[in-house]
């Protein structure tokens, strides 16, 4: 049952019983509802409900858009004048470190020719071995032929490089430049690999607030509750002048507990931060519904022994609606969170209510 269901069934039955009580009313006289009322709160107390009040975890947050960016990224480029032939992958896909991206031509005459030449100096390298393990030929012989396969493998793996474009770093495709069929350039930009490791982001924190954004303090994605929690690393002391606002660094590290709720986030992705300027792992809060405000200030209701105390209270850090209470209310209190602004101080309380809301 509802409490406002709760509170009607209460108010009627006690209005049945004091209609009962005091007999029929002469036909043509009116019940004289307010004074009823008043009289059913007095036998009966004031509906209302509370809460016993709980010190729980309370901050407070500026949010800022940004746009995220990979700590760690890498952009291939094309080292020779080609045809793209192949493509292995697609943007969004995990790739690994000397993973093939995408090819050119397999019978581009660079490629070939070096492929031949390291053929060539490796068949005469492993000739070499034979006759220098014979003692046909002197070590300095043996060591010049080595040295000219060495460099011809080595010529013959960059050639390879060029027309097998392989990924530099682990992490997910973020960009593909070019497609199947078209005609590149040598420093045409290829594709773009973003690590994996974390994100880091830019943003600008006005002069008003700057005082309040710290190195170190907590910032996240969203909202705390997301739990992709990442760090302030710079705050810069000189304005930038185009945007009248103080820059703002932050890193998240996605392998450090944020791994489940960071798969989503790609590098050049637009969001809101939240910066925690304050942080109270054991405070009381109130929502502005359940205060009352007085010309000196703001109040709330308690139950103590089940008559209705008004108490002042002082108000710390706000986050939206809710409030911190530094002072005025301790942890156990019965807060009046319903009812409370047609009391005063002193009223007695329904205390089968209080008792039925206390326990939820």
């Amino acid at each position: 049952m509802s409490k406002r269901m709760f509170f009607a069934a209460l108010i009627a039955a006690a209005l049945v019983s004091a209609v009962s009580c005091a007999g029929k009313p002469e036909a043509g006289t009116a019940l004289p509802q307010a004074a009823g009322m008043e009289t059913l709160y007095a036998e009966n107390g004031y509906p209302v409900g509370v809460r016993a009040l709980k010190a729980e975890e309370f901050s407070v947050c500026l949010k800022y858009p940004t746009v995220l960016q990979a700590q760690s990224e890498s952009t291939a480029y094309a080292s020779i004048s080609d045809v793209v032939r192949k493509i292995n992958v697609k943007v969004g896909d995990r790739v690994e470190r000397d993973q093939v991206i995408l090819s050119f031509s397999q019978d581009n005459q660079a490629f070939e020719q070096a492929r031949l030449s390291y053929e060539n100096a490796r068949r005469t390298y492993e000739r070499s071995s034979a006759l220098f393990a014979a003692a046909d030929i002197s070590r300095q012989e043996f060591e010049a032929l080595r040295t000219q396969h060495e460099i011809a493998r080595t010529a013959f793996e960059a050639a390879s490089g060029m027309i097998n474009v392989k990924s530099p770093i682990a992490g997910t495709l973020t960009r593909l430049d070019v497609h199947s069929t078209e005609n590149v350039r040598p420093g045409t930009p290829l594709f773009t690999v973003a690590g994996t490791s974390g994100f880091e982001t830019r943003f600008y924190v006005g002069a008003d607030e700057i005082d309040r954004v710290t190195i170190g303090a907590r910032v996240y994605i969203g909202n705390p509750e997301q739990n992709i929690e990442g760090r302030i690393s710079q705050v810069s002391l000189m304005m930038d002048s185009a945007k009248q606002a103080f820059p703002v660094s932050a890193c998240f590290d996605v392998n450090g507990g944020n791994s489940v709720s960071a798969r989503s986030l790609v590098s050049g992705m637009g969001v809101d931060v939240a910066v925690e300027t304050y942080h109270n792992n054991k405070a009381l809060t109130l929502s502005r519904a359940e205060m009352v405000r007085t010309g000196a200030g703001y109040t709330a209701f308690i139950a103590d022994d089940g008559v209705a105390k008004q108490v002042a209270v002082e108000l710390g850090e706000a986050n939206g609606l809710r409030y911190e209470i530094s002072a005025g209310l301790k942890e156990g209190d019965l807060l009046i969170y319903e009812g409370q602004h047609r009391l005063e101080g002193g009223m007695r309380l329904n205390t089968a209510t209080l008792l039925a809301d206390a326990g939820k």
